[in-house]
């Protein structure tokens, strides 16, 4: 069993680096990848205003602008490791579609703004608390995460919502519409905390495995 094990991991490392061994550097310090067939092509463009561009030859293009890169990536255009992981992270996840085009920004109250060509928009920022919130918008149907007076927090959708909530004797417990109910004990609690690193983050995680089955 290890050595199929070991096997699978040596051949997942290994195609890494063969799409790795596919990328390259042009003259203009910009990230390159072409296909084995030669039938896509990729780019990781860095403009005048050091934002980032991802484009493919399949017509779709996602601008990453400066103010977001440096809140959600830190210094990651001085980061070749980092960068490179980003473009093909991006090339994975838009080989296979076409037409897509999406902005991540920051706005002017330091919002994180997320927008595409799909009718989708996503807002992730602060309340007067100083507590995370988030809301999404598709097809002109709104969702949003919010933390309530009592600090738990709630996910409220057309169709269905969802609640995270500490009792008195500081144990969490998850519910949502469909009926699924869940008592966390303190040290699993922990567990979910060190995977996560937040309770907004646990909550995404409940709400994307048991409400959207």
């Amino acid at each position: 069993m290890m050595r199929k094990v070991l096997l699978v991991f040596l051949l997942v490392v290994a195609g890494m680096q063969v799409f790795a061994q596919k990328i390259e550097t042009d003259v203009f310090d910009n990230l390159v990848y072409q296909s084995h067939d030669e039938r896509y092509k990729a780019y990781l463009k860095q403009n005048i205003f050091d934002d980032l561009i991802f484009s493919d030859s399949n017509g779709n293009e996602v601008t990453f602008k400066k103010k977001y890169l440096d809140l959600e990536y830190g210094d990651l255009l001085n980061k070749p490791e980092e960068k490179l992981d980003l473009f093909t992270s991006l090339i994975h996840e838009h080989e296979f579609d076409r037409g897509y085009k999406a902005k991540y920004a920051v706005d002017i109250f330091d919002k994180l703004v997320i927008e595409d060509n799909r009718n989708g928009k996503v807002e992730i920022g602060e309340d007067i608390f100083g507590n995370e919130t988030y809301e999404e918008e598709f097809n002109g149907e709104k969702r949003s995460v919010k933390r309530g007076l009592n600090g738990e927090l709630k996910y409220d959708a057309p169709d269905e919502d969802a609640t995270l909530q500490k009792d008195i004797f500081d144990r969490w417990t998850y519910s949502d519409s469909l009926g699924n109910e869940f008592k966390f004990s303190r040290e699993t609690w922990r567990g979910l905390k060190k995977r996560f690193g937040s309770e907004e983050n646990i909550f995404h995680y409940l709400i994307n495995e048991f409400l959207y089955l």
